[in-house]
């Protein structure tokens, strides 16, 4: 191979593996689960790709609902939304699972939160047709980043706006 056609197939490479790592080509959408939240939240949770979509997981009698967000047709955000008896602790019946998703630790979000390195858990009290409940979201990533600090000031950001604002489209009122 001519020293031409070497230099030629390395800036090749060289500009389809920029053309990989550009970023988000596609439109980060305002809402999740079609609860509205800042598309500027999102996106940091969200990897670089061509293509998105969000589709529904789950819609159970309306005490849960989740939500999916594809990149480039794989699984990266999983959501989810229940509304809970008072006396219930969510966080202790998903404790297995934030384990899973490496170390979860306590989080000042709502009544009660658990960051860990790939997934999100919050709740707070509140009252739906005139009864005491827990609302609790969730967020689950597909994979563990390299930065895991970032990705937990991220999670806290996203977290900490979504909660009020998916308890108040569900109609659970705050105590």
């Amino acid at each position: 191979m001519s020293r031409h056609h070497a230099t030629a197939l390395a800036l090749l490479l060289l500009t389809g593996a920029a053309g990989c790592a550009q970023g988000q080509d596609y439109a980060v959408p305002g809402d999740v689960c079609g609860v509205e939240v800042r598309s500027a939240l999102l996106k940091p949770l969200l990897p670089p790709g061509g293509s998105f979509k969000q589709g529904d997981t789950l819609v159970r009698g309306g005490d849960i609902t989740g939500c999916g967000m594809e990149v480039d047709k794989r699984r990266e955000l999983t959501f989810q939304a229940s509304l809970v008896p008072a006396d219930v602790d969510p966080l202790q019946v998903k404790s297995r699972n934030l384990l899973d998703a490496g170390n979860p630790q306590r989080a000042d979000i709502g009544t009660d939160a658990r960051l860990a390195d790939s997934a999100a858990m919050a709740y707070s009290a509140c009252t739906y047709k005139g009864e005491p409940h827990r609302y609790m979201v969730e967020v689950w990533a597909r994979e563990t980043p390299n930065d895991v600090d970032e990705r937990r000031e991220n999670l806290t950001r996203f977290i900490a706006a979504y909660l009020p604002a998916a308890q108040k489209a569900a109609g659970c009122i705050s105590r």
